[in-house]
């Protein structure tokens, strides 16, 4: 067990979600130093999962209260009026029946922050749909998507011609090129981006109490986390063509960097550097020594982004495979390692939790569980250096304080609002941010940033200008203003230095050593600026791999997301998911933390360091798992050889006109009107399914017995009849990522973003992935191509224009 004060010490919190999204969002207040009391239904949780529950709840104490019960409901109200979160994720109209809704409770405690967590959001045509991340998944269409789409969904929102369309394939087990039908992953992205966006936002919200004195309602839903999963992908480009824009690596086609080893064990090479790899195959022995992967210094072939770049990755393709198949797994990860080449092992969830280097860094812990003893799973996922994160504790036994929690408490005087309160223009306007951030894991937190409102510069190289006209550069650099420096230049550097000092936050994502190099390390400038929040982000731990190139692919093998997605412990192989929150997720944390520093210094004055790495993230997407102290497994829920579901009755399934359709009919009462709906009244009378014991030792049979029965209806019979008896399905939309520009529900709500940017035209993706009813924030304006506000920004420095093209000249900066 890990503890520390934690920059949310002293708040409460009081937990009333279900399901994953919910009790995730909680997880990370409770780690951060927040007291959590989990208000838990008499009547249980449907989809409660044991194994990821024990992760999820840890550090929380747990009351099971009938809110409809008067007595009961009273007590509970007592801890609202000494509350200062409240965590919820009903589905809508219910907390108003019960009498616990935000107006009712923010009359109570102006002061509180309520978040709401829902499917689809408060209103609207799918507001009753239900919230279960499977259907979520599969209406969005992201069981499509996260095995991607041929020519992208980027040409698919666009219906826009597949680039490269009559290219070859090469066979690509590790993708699933011939695979028919969408795919259930183990890793829920949807609940995992709204947990993420509800974190940024219950965060946001605490640091603008501290500024105007009012409460929150804070809004989001698993739609917008499948947002969230979807972000650098989703968007409508007008002309998805123009130079640059277009790349492979999300297109269905593209090889994942996936290779098989002599040893039967899969390791991922990300970036893909063909020509070291197969240099150093060529004997029987694997030459460990020789040339270091230098992008700069231009060794080797680097495979480029752009669509005739599939011709030549598709050359080296089998060369490579052929190379990686000479010798095991353990010695390719050690030539990478000696050669600062990014090929990581493909590990299950349990071989990540035995990482002795994660435990050291605190990113897994282990603790003592008194129901079942020593455990390991994801541990410290946010890092503070004046206030540190901490485990507080196990997860409580259902139910474990329900006395002390139901024992009356006086009411304790709440700080009125303040009288001249004013809400903000989003919750963290007055606040400039220096995004120093490289590739998609460093600029998204900063885009996250400015959808919260803050003022975001993004210190761009000179060279960058290739990168920012890519669609993936575009979709993290939102809302943002472009400087591009040349900081090798005493000019730039100077220019830097006057902007740090009107900063109140800098962020980047360079290996270690290389601030230290340019000048801007922590201790330096926190020595002269004692009040900054200095956020630097890893791939990896602070340990054996912190050289290597940190990556979304690399960090979601060693965390086990690839191969619990690909179902390889029945012999799958991995699968790295087009859709996924590494890189993302990455940013979303930085940004949690980064927003968890401002509030605490808002009370104190005082900066500090924070950081996270994409392996925290990774860690965050299988904390569904804890494995046993000696690195043994429990029993949990897994998905099937084929990717169709967790179970018999939730999962995929094909119908009679070849659509697919999700289920997820987890309530025991159920089952007969599944018989019913199917037409099947000699299921109920089958003993193997007599009970949901039995149902569960017979999955396989049942999921057997089950397929030709749904192939016998069409698409819209079965949805009447799930739907007229209340049995949780949603097709698996393969067109909804198309569809939602055209939203008209969506536009209401404001959820997309749309820019001019040269080139490209009109360029729409989504944007509010949290909502404020108080410090509502203005629109979000469009990505920042590098240098395209130099001259701005310069002239807020007071450099006038002749000074700027003397800079310009000099090669000090780039003013485009």
């Amino acid at each position: 067990m890990t503890e520390g004060n934690g920059p949310l010490a002293g708040l409460r919190v009081l937990d009333l979600s279900w399901g994953i999204a919910g009790p995730i969002t909680t997880m990370l207040l409770a780690d951060s130093g927040a007291d959590v009391i989990r208000i838990e239904s008499p009547h249980g949780d449907p989809v409660r999962d044991e194994v990821a529950y024990r992760v999820w709840n840890r550090g929380k104490k747990s009351a099971v209260v009938d809110l409809a019960a008067p007595e009961q409901r009273q007590a509970f109200l007592r801890h609202v009026a000494e509350a200062d979160i409240l965590v919820e994720s009903f589905e809508p109209g219910v907390t108003t029946k019960l009498g616990i809704d935000e107006p009712t409770l923010r009359a109570i405690n102006p002061r509180l922050i309520y978040c709401s967590i829902t499917g689809y959001g408060p209103d609207g045509p799918d507001a009753h749909r239900p919230a279960y991340d499977a259907l979520v998944a599969a209406r969005t269409g992201l069981q499509w998507d996260q095995r991607g789409r041929v020519g992208t969904t980027l040409n698919l929102i666009a219906g826009a011609p597949t680039p490269m369309e009559g290219i070859e394939v090469p066979g690509l087990p590790a993708s699933r090129f011939g695979q028919d039908g969408p795919v259930f992953l183990r890793s829920t992205w949807a609940s995992l981006g709204a947990a993420l966006a509800a974190g940024v936002g219950i965060a946001s919200a605490l640091r603008a109490r501290e500024v105007n004195g009012l409460g929150e309602h804070v809004d989001t839903s698993l739609l917008q986390g499948a947002m969230a999963a979807a972000g650098p992908t989703w968007m409508r480009a007008e002309h998805p063509d123009a130079p640059g824009f277009w790349m492979w690596v999300t297109d269905r086609r593209a090889p994942e960097g996936l290779f098989e080893c002599a040893d039967g064990r899969w390791i991922h090479f990300w970036t893909i550097r063909p020509t070291l790899v197969l240099e150093a195959a060529e004997s029987d022995v694997l030459q460990m020594e020789g040339e270091k992967d230098n992008m700069r210094a231009g060794t080797g072939v680097r495979i480029g982004m752009e669509a005739e770049d599939l011709v030549v990755l598709y050359y080296y393709y089998p060369l490579l495979a052929e190379a990686f198949r000479k010798f095991p797994s353990d010695q390719w990860v050690a030539f990478g390692a000696a050669r600062a080449l990014g090929i990581t092992l493909v590990r299950s969830p349990e071989e990540a939790l035995s990482d002795r280097a994660l435990l050291d860094q605190g990113c897994v812990v282990e603790l003592t569980d008194p129901e079942v003893g020593a455990i390991r799973h994801a541990g410290v996922l946010l890092e503070f250096s004046e206030t540190p994160a901490g485990i507080r504790g196990p997860a409580p036994r259902r139910g474990e304080q329900t006395e002390e929690i139901l024992r009356a408490l006086p009411k304790p005087a709440i700080p009125p609002a303040r009288p001249a309160a004013t809400p903000l223009r989003g919750p963290l306007e007055g606040i400039t941010v220096l995004d120093l951030g490289l590739g998609v894991a460093g600029p998204w937190g900063g885009r996250i940033l400015a959808d919260m409102g803050a003022t975001v510069i993004k210190v761009h190289a000179l060279h960058d200008g290739y990168w920012t006209r890519t669609s993936m550069g575009m979709a993290t650099n939102w809302g943002k203003q472009s400087i591009a420096l040349n900081l090798k230049n005493p000019q730039a550097r100077e220019l830097l230095e006057r902007l740090i000092a009107q900063a109140d936050v800098l962020a980047h994502n360079m290996r270690p050593g290389a601030a230290e190099r340019l000048g801007i390390g922590y201790e330096e400038l926190h020595a002269r600026y004692p009040g900054l929040i200095y956020c630097h982000t890893r791939g990896f731990e602070d340990g054996p791999r912190s050289l290597l190139p940190g990556t979304d692919q690399t960090a979601n093998a060693l965390a086990g997301t690839e191969y619990e997605d690909g179902a390889c412990r029945l012999g799958g192989p991995p699968i790295w998911s087009r859709v996924n929150i590494g890189d993302t997720g990455n940013g979303f944390l930085w940004a949690t933390a980064v927003i968890q520093a401002l509030y605490h210094r808002e009370r104190t004055s005082l900066g500090q360091r924070v950081g996270t790495a994409i392996i925290n993230a990774c860690l965050l997407n299988t904390s569904f798992v804890y494995a046993h102290a000696d690195g043994s497994p429990v029993a949990r829920p897994q998905i099937d050889l084929q990717q169709r579901g967790l179970s018999a009755l939730h999962g995929l399934y094909r119908l009679a006109d070849d659509r697919w359709v999700c289920v997820a009919v987890l309530d025991e009462r159920d089952w007969p009107d599944l018989c019913a709906a199917l037409e099947a009244p000699e299921l109920g009378d089958d003993p193997r399914f007599a009970s949901a014991g039995s149902r569960r030792e017979h999955d396989g049979e049942l999921r057997r017995v089950l397929e030709p029965l749904f192939a016998r209806f069409a698409a819209d019979e079965l949805l009447a009849q799930f739907d007229k008896r209340g049995l949780p399905c949603e097709l698996s939309s393969q067109t909804f990522a198309a569809e939602l520009f055209d939203d008209p529900d969506i536009a209401r709500r404001g959820w997309i973003a749309s820019a001019q940017v040269p080139g490209v035209g009109g360029l729409e993706q989504p944007a509010r992935l949290v909502e404020f009813g108080t410090n509502v924030p203005g629109e979000v304006s469009g990505p920042c191509l590098a240098g395209q506000h130099t001259r701005q920004i310069l002239a807020g420095l007071g450099v006038d224009e002749a000074a700027v093209a003397r800079l310009v000249e000099d090669g000090a900066v780039l003013a485009t």
